[in-house]
């Protein structure tokens, strides 16, 4: 007897703690059946004999944590829950967020947002231009001949360095050690690296030394070190091909450098030889004190005192690499500035009655602080997608203008805005002015033949009882689209939970 009591002693603390689970309403209920099921379950197995009757029942018991988890969410009560969480604000900010950390997750912690955002990876960036064409064919605005680069490299007092670099935006066939991989490569000048100050992690640079050499001389970015090569520290030297030919690397760039852009994962070195007779790209690093449009000046200047270019209706532009870098977030900013005009103007003329008037400070402070966050999230997710998803304007293009990717960008980034905005302005305007509920049991309302006399739409109610939203199906003049009707405390009672469960069933 006293172990039996001990056993079913023990299943009834576990049945009691599994009890909590279950709905305050069937919790008795609950607990009685299964205290019968286990007494009769014991009666059982103390009838047949068996030894390890205690420790069937306790795992048997055990299984009341699951039962009263069924019970719990049962399909009725998980509507019912699921229904009430999607009316609350936190839900709405929960996916937004979720979201945005997707996208994190899918563009790998946003690298082209980050390269916008953050100082570039060079040394004293500030000093560090791109030199272009401006008035020529579109094909030819991005690069010039290399006999320029020389003359500069020779003559320019402006400039402390100037490279050129020659690169199409595909992928390269790269092997080392019997092991591929494909990534974008560019071809450059060995003082490229000096332009911009960077120093490798692995190797060197440059190939004073080999410039006999008849291998092609590698350098990889850290991303395709890491990632085809798992960071292999003797990489250094090992044989390698490149779009068949051979090459040997020597030497892995810092992990947050790129050049020309952050999808590029091998730089091959290239002589002056191979650059004489091209149309190329060129970087340079100004002199301290130098402006860039007294460079222009001296950079055309001595152009034509050495080939006779009258540059006729055509120019020098000498762009700062981190004005280009930041050029199409700051389009970004000015189209949301614009949308934003347009949204504070629609606020502001009262014509959503979006504004709580019935509610204190502390609720109306809530109330906006809700529709900034909602709008920040939206905004935040649609910039992401747009930098990290679509095609990448180029900060040093290939050979070619860019601005038609940078436009498609642009106004997929301003239509987004205007969507996400306006989606954000619907979504407040249905939501209960004092609880940021969103509002429930849509009913029709007047006849539209009754227009002048009366009112015509749709009324929606807060589920808590707060007030009653009326939309017009008609916009005119003597009718606002959307009016807010507080309701007393006295209306609540018809609101609550027991009440909404009559209603709907």
């Amino acid at each position: 007897m006293k172990g039996r009591l001990t056993t079913l002693g023990q299943c009834q603390m576990i049945l009691c703690v599994a009890s909590w689970i279950v709905p305050r309403r069937a919790r008795a209920e609950w607990r009685k059946e299964w205290e019968a099921e286990l007494a009769f379950a014991w009666q059982i197995s103390q009838a047949k004999g068996e030894s390890s009757a205690a420790t069937r029942l306790r795992w048997r018991c055990c299984g009341a944590f699951l039962d009263a988890a069924w019970y719990r969410c049962t399909r009725e009560d998980l509507r019912s829950t699921s229904k009430h969480w999607s009316q609350m604000p936190t839900f709405v900010l929960s996916v937004l967020f979720g979201v945005l950390l997707l996208l994190a997750g899918a563009s790998g912690d946003f690298p082209r947002l980050r390269s916008i955002l953050l100082r570039p990876p060079y040394g004293d960036p500030q000093h560090i231009v791109t030199v272009s064409r401006t008035g020529v064919t579109s094909s030819a605005e991005w690069v010039v001949p290399y006999f320029w680069v020389d003359i500069w490299r020779r003559h320019e007092p402006a400039v402390e360095g100037v490279a050129a670099y020659s690169w199409r935006p595909r992928a390269a066939a790269l092997m080392i050690s019997g092991r591929p991989a494909g990534v974008a490569s560019v071809r450059v000048e060995d003082g490229l690296f000096q332009v911009f100050g960077v120093r490798p992690l692995l190797g060197r640079t440059s190939r004073p030394s080999d410039a006999q050499d008849y291998r092609i001389g590698l350098l990889l970015s850290y991303e395709t070190w890491r990632r085809n090569f798992f960071c292999d520290p003797n990489i250094l030297e090992k044989r390698a091909t490149i779009d068949g030919q051979e090459a040997m690397i020597i030497g892995v760039l810092p992990e947050r450098f790129w050049f020309p852009s952050a999808d590029v994962g091998v730089w091959r070195l290239a002589d002056k030889r191979s650059f004489s007779r091209e149309a190329v790209g060129v970087v340079a690093r100004l002199r301290p004190q130098v402006s860039e449009r007294w460079a222009e000046g001296a950079l055309q200047r001595d152009v034509s005192n050495m080939t006779g270019e009258a540059f006729w209706g055509s120019s020098l532009q000498v762009w700062p690499v981190q004005e280009r870098i930041r050029q199409p977030l700051i389009s970004y900013t000015v189209a949301l500035c614009i949308t934003l005009l347009v949204m504070i103007a629609v606020i502001w003329s009262g014509r959503l009655n979006l504004y709580p008037r019935y509610a204190g400070a502390v609720r109306a402070c809530r109330w906006w602080t809700f529709f900034a966050i909602k709008s920040f999230l939206l905004l935040s997710i649609l910039l992401a997608a747009v930098v990290e998803f679509t095609p990448e304007p180029y900060v040093f293009p290939p050979g070619k203008t860019t601005f038609v990717l940078e436009s498609v960008s642009l106004w997929i980034f301003s239509v987004g805005c205007l969507f996400t905005l306006w989606w954000s302005l619907v979504d407040q305007q249905s939501r209960c002015r004092v609880c940021l509920r969103r509002l429930v049991l849509p009913a029709h309302i007047g006849g539209s033949g009754c227009l002048l006399l009366g009112w015509v739409g749709t009324e929606l109610a807060c589920p808590e009882g707060h007030g009653l939203l009326h939309v017009s199906e008609t916009d005119v003049c003597w009718l606002d689209p959307a009016q807010w009707t507080q309701l007393d405390e006295s209306w609540e009672s018809l609101f609550s939970e027991k009440a909404n469960d009559e209603v709907l069933g």
